[in-house]
């Protein structure tokens, strides 16, 4: 069987499919992922020692998509058999030398056509990751939802519908209700009126209830506590009253730290670390228990520009990486201004 992708290393063939679209391109992905992980002093060595950009992709087909893709991946020779016009200004740019056999002016797939010429790599790859499914959030839905707080109303009949894996800033002055909003998603905070959903459960249902650990909460870093507790200790949170044996826990808690970029801080106490750095702590510890929904309560509320402009481009990258679901409240301009996710008002308890 002729094969859609075949990816070498020399004369050797390091990875081959034979599926259709561009899933060939996000099982290599898988894969290299699987096989190249950083060196842990849990997991090893990893299988490869060596760059996506030492090895040479050949595909059947390549559009702009692909071409973001393959970009995207790292790679920087590769051979397509028909290749269309639009990818060539992507290899182009990034630096990508490509030989081929067959030019058009377009491929035949709706999806380049959905692809827009303002769109980057990143946001290309985003946005196929979510066509493909490969997302790893969860649908939230709320309807006619009614929340009272002594007997004032502060959610009114609100409804919301975020498909898995989309990402949704929700602004508002002080006292709107953005944190309300958060909890009864949480389930901390229960409707007078109206239905909360996320993924297939009902908030509190009993299966919502066995499946709460799909949802983290990153709340405000205002807290002044100074209880003996470690930055790993923290993340080492999101296992707790999981079956997982004390190896499996540290191996889970070393990827979350690395991923997130906050290893170095692994024995410093929580409460010595500054705000930026316990917001890595705290998305590690969401990681770590593999949450699907990300509740994030003015995160950068207090910290400063630079810790502000770390925290948005980590939580770009893990939209990227991983794609959850994440609903972030802020009235923070920066955030309004940097993130390029969808946005709604919360005013006078509904959502405009």
């Amino acid at each position: 069987m002729e094969r859609s992708l075949i990816i070498r290393r020399q004369d050797n063939i390091i990875f081959t499919s034979d599926s259709h679209w561009l899933h060939p391109l996000f099982e290599f992905d898988d894969f290299w992922k699987k096989n190249n992980a950083s060196p842990t002093a849990f997991s090893g060595m990893p299988k490869y020692n060596f760059a996506v950009s030492e090895l040479f992709l050949q595909d059947k087909i390549a559009g702009k998509a692909a071409a973001c893709m393959i970009v995207r991946l790292g790679f920087k020779k590769c051979h397509i058999e028909l290749i269309s016009e639009r990818a060539v200004p992507v290899f182009e740019k990034a630096g990508v030398e490509f030989t081929y056999n067959v030019m058009v002016e377009e491929i035949a797939c709706r999806t380049e056509h959905l692809i827009t010429d303002d769109m980057t790599v990143d946001d290309v790859w985003l946005f196929l990751r979510k066509r493909a499914g490969r997302v790893s959030g969860l649908p939230v839905w709320m309807e006619h939802v009614t929340v009272t707080n002594e007997s004032a109303i502060v959610l009114d009949d609100l409804n919301l519908d975020i498909p898995a894996g989309e990402q949704l800033l929700i602004f508002g002055s002080n006292g709107a209700g953005k944190t309300t909003l958060l909890k009864t998603i949480l389930g901390l905070e229960k409707p007078v009126k109206g239905i909360v959903k996320v993924g297939d459960c009902y908030v509190g249902s009993r299966e919502w209830k066995q499946n709460r650990m799909n949802t983290a909460y990153v709340h405000q870093e205002n807290i002044k506590n100074s209880f003996p507790v470690s930055a790993n200790e923290v993340v080492a949170i999101g296992l707790s009253g999981s079956k997982t044996s004390s190896s499996e826990i540290a191996y889970k808690v070393e990827i979350a730290m690395r991923r997130t970029g906050c290893y170095d801080l692994f024995n410093r106490s929580y409460h010595s670390l500054s705000g930026g750095e316990k917001q890595r702590v705290s998305l590690a510890r969401c990681l770590c228990q593999h949450a699907r929904v990300l509740l994030l309560d003015e995160p950068t509320s207090f910290l400063d520009r630079n810790g502000k402009d770390d925290l948005l481009d980590l939580l770009q990258e893990l939209c990227h990486n991983e794609a959850p679901t994440i609903i972030m409240v802020s009235h923070d301009p920066v955030c309004v201004e940097r993130l390029s996710w969808s946005k709604r008002e919360l005013k006078g308890g509904r959502l405009n």
